[in-house]
């Protein structure tokens, strides 16, 4: 759906491998490069803690795309691997994933949490690397990516990542203080996109490329679509800071949480210049992704109680104007006012089973996009206009074990979102079978759709209406 985000694999691809090479080279690898004066330490340390997961998968679309009709089919293997090193003075922890298509350019690789933590149990520790952390309740369970980025090359599928950079924590079981500060930035993670023919496309199909008719003089053009794509220091190369307190227990009785930022919108922004030929019935237009900052406030009320947990929160971004340079227009971001509420519960004993159910609810002002131009007027032309993709929403989650076959759990995950302002619904449904301890079976499906097609074509539901599927695999942990 979002171009903007086309360039982000690229940027963790390289500042991941800078880290990785960094952090793993040991002291003999120094006095190999001509270091002689580091000694090597003699450490106690434990045995390292590794998990993981490899998951073998096909999904069959309802609906082919006539332009692309050999993404009706995909099959995916992929695989995860967590990691705990503790030392005796200094931890370090890991949790990453790839996957593969098995087509050209359809593989991943993904750094969802790598940092060395200093060892002990203090409450006083720092984190030096990328790390998750509980900025906000709002972002993390609906998936916003305004706090911490998203790894979304399956739009259904997103996953939270960490922030990358220097955490200092003082964390107790009854109150917590977190300061955070980082000279880098890697944004969020979306299908990869180029060009081909004019146009900027993808093989996925939640990629929606930006319309290629053009109003000129009230004549319809053509547009050509090229990439400008700047250096990846000048993307990377932007920090920021971020403050969290939390007073009392999330796991039981009252707490509140609060946040504040100044960072870098996780969403790449596009900027663009057009060229027209009169001559002909065409536009040229460049396109070239960079960084926009906001302020960022969040604030969370809960209260856990047995099998219950209640929570209220507020979410609030201040997007930094930013002008583009002369014949170049950029997308300005609307601020944003998000609130939401939640209830999680459990009941036993249904069918001597525990079923774990959710309740939340979404309502966010703003969060329009609108190209301008040099001097801030807006433009005639805007790529996208939404920045999120449920905007007044209200969604219901049940999850257990509801039978067992062969005396093996047999597990259901359900949900059923609907979006008000969409007029439209999104129907998740997960079916888990564990044969054995470490294999478990896996069929699943998705399926979108709005009451009225002419109703806000550009709304997330609307543009994937077609993109029911169903799904179907093997997992393997370890």
């Amino acid at each position: 759906m979002r171009i903007r985000t086309y360039i982000a694999a690229a940027l963790t691809s390289v500042s991941v491998t800078t880290k990785a090479k960094t952090q793993t080279m040991s002291v003999k690898d120094l006095q190999a490069q001509g270091v002689s004066s580091i000694e090597e330490p003699k450490l106690s340390s434990s045995p390292a803690q590794v998990y993981g997961q490899i998951r073998m998968e096909g999904m069959q679309y309802f609906t082919p795309i006539p332009e692309s009709p050999q993404l009706s089919f995909s099959q995916l293997l992929s695989a995860r691997l967590s990691a705990l090193k503790e030392t005796s003075w200094i931890d370090m922890a890991a949790d990453i994933s790839g996957g593969t298509f098995f087509s050209r350019g359809q593989s991943h690789f993904v750094v969802h949490e790598a940092y060395l933590a200093s060892h002990g149990n203090t409450p006083f520790k720092t984190f030096l690397g990328r790390k998750k952390k509980d900025w906000s309740e709002m972002d993390r369970r609906w998936q916003l990516g305004l706090w911490q980025p998203k790894f979304a090359i399956d739009t259904l599928r997103p996953e939270e990542q960490g922030l990358t950079g220097l955490f200092v924590d003082y964390n107790t079981q009854g109150w917590e203080i977190l300061g955070f500060a980082t000279p880098v930035f890697i944004p969020s993670m979306g299908p990869d996109i180029r060009e081909e023919g004019g146009g900027l496309v993808s093989d996925s199909r939640w990629y929606r490329a930006p319309s290629r008719n053009y109003d000129f003089n009230n004549h319809i053009n053509t547009i050509s679509y090229d990439l400008d794509i700047p250096d990846m220091a000048k993307l990377v190369g932007n920090g920021g800071v971020g403050f969290m307190g939390r007073l009392g227990n999330k796991e039981n009785g009252p707490w509140v949480v609060a946040s504040a930022g100044y960072l870098p919108v996780n969403e790449l922004i596009l900027k663009r210049k057009n060229f027209k030929d009169v001559s002909e019935d065409k536009v040229d237009v460049t396109v070239s992704p960079d960084v926009g900052y906001h302020s960022i406030y969040s604030l969370d009320i809960g209260y856990a109680f047995s099998n219950l947990k209640a929570s209220l929160s507020y979410l609030q971004d201040e997007p930094k104007e930013k002008l583009p340079e002369v014949d170049w227009s950029i997308q300005s971001l609307k601020p944003i006012k998000a609130y939401s509420a939640a209830f999680d519960f459990s009941l036993a004993n249904i069918f001597t089973k525990t079923l774990a159910f959710q309740l939340e609810y979404l309502k966010v002002d703003g969060g329009g996009i609108k190209d301008v131009l040099s001097n801030g007027s807006p433009d005639d032309f805007t790529l996208f206009d939404q920045r999120l993709k449920f905007t007044n929403a209200l969604s219901f989650r049940v999850e257990g074990q509801l039978a067992s076959l062969f005396r093996r759990p047999f597990v259901t995950r359900f949900k059923y979102l609907y979006d008000y302002d969409q007029r439209g619904s999104l129907l998740n449904t997960e079916f888990l079978y564990y044969p054995s301890q470490k294999w478990a079976v896996v069929m699943g499906g998705d399926i979108l759709g709005v009451q009225d097609e002419s109703y806000n074509p550009s709304s997330f539901l609307n543009q994937y209406r077609a993109n029911d599927r169903v799904y179907g695999g093997m997992t393997y942990v370890f």
